[in-house]
């Protein structure tokens, strides 16, 4: 399995800082966005915009995650957590920044969107933030991040970035590795604040939901504006994508449901040593 590197000298996408759950420091970006094909993954409609969709929404997911525990800080100010806590809001404040500057190639490269991002912007600072408990609030971030851990692992596992244009597979490559290295955090985060299972696993049913609404809903909306994505290929792809090649939905699945047991403890080993080919001469601590 190769993954693309940036030295911590001169980085051309990325800062290679060594991975460190414990501190969850956030990495130097500097990526350029020029001359990126419209279907920049394996010339694929259905791999492409499985990546583009994510792109799309997630600086409204990252904002609303950096808003929340920003407001939480003061509750556990001088434990163990305040600093990778820290750590990790910073790097998602990076995540939503470098996404947003994507979403200003592909709205260049012709696609339309921008009532969909209004939509979810309105959704989640008016409606999640208005009317959910700031408690439930960190239960749904749990459960976003736990789905990112598991996109991010599947991500990784399966190189599915191997033929992607070089600059976003850096871009997901450093962006799942950091995803991997703050995972759990934020439900630790939930369970300092209550550790009780129905506000857990509630908050894992609704994030769930809301990432697979937004993923499929911004596929959708930008496979038909590809002009030539009714064909044999795009079908072909989606089955491998989905079941077969890189079996996306089974490996969500199996990934998704030790989450709602009444006890569970993230698996966090098994995801690391990917994480650590992305960063290469890491160290977990």
């Amino acid at each position: 399995m190769k993954f693309a590197h940036a030295t911590t000298v001169d980085f051309p996408s990325f800062e290679n800082k060594p991975l460190n759950p414990g501190l969850c420091e956030p990495r130097k970006v500097n990526f350029q966005f020029n001359n990126i094909p419209k279907l920049w993954l394996n010339n694929s409609s259905v791999l492409t915009h499985f990546f583009n969709a994510m792109n799309l929404f997630l600086p409204a997911f990252e904002s609303f995650m950096v808003r929340v525990m920003k407001n939480q800080l003061p509750c556990i100010k001088n434990t163990e957590l305040e600093l990778p806590i820290r750590g990790f809001i910073k790097q998602e404040a990076t995540h939503g920044q470098t996404h947003q500057k994507y979403n200003k190639t592909l709205q260049a490269q012709g696609y339309k969107f921008r009532t969909a991002l209004k939509i979810t912007d309105f959704f989640f600072t008016e409606v999640l933030e208005k009317y959910l408990s700031t408690t439930m609030c960190l239960a749904l971030i749990a459960g976003f991040e736990n789905i990112a851990s598991i996109i991010s692992y599947v991500g990784l596992k399966s190189n599915m970035l191997a033929t992607a244009d070089p600059t976003m597979r850096s871009l997901w490559e450093w962006h799942f590795a950091e995803e991997i290295e703050h995972s759990g955090l934020a439900l630790k985060f939930l369970n300092h604040l209550d550790n009780r299972y129905w506000m857990r696993a509630l908050g894992g049913l609704l994030g769930a939901a809301i990432v697979v609404v937004l993923l499929v809903f911004g596929m959708i909306l930008l496979i038909l504006q590809d002009t030539n994505f009714a064909n044999k290929k795009t079908f072909d792809d989606l089955r491998k994508f989905l079941f077969t090649e890189y079996k996306f939905i089974p490996l969500m699945f199996k990934g998704v449901i030790p989450y709602f047991k009444f006890k569970f403890y993230p698996e966090l080993e098994d995801l690391y040593q990917y994480a650590e080919k992305v960063f290469p001469y890491s160290q977990t601590n």
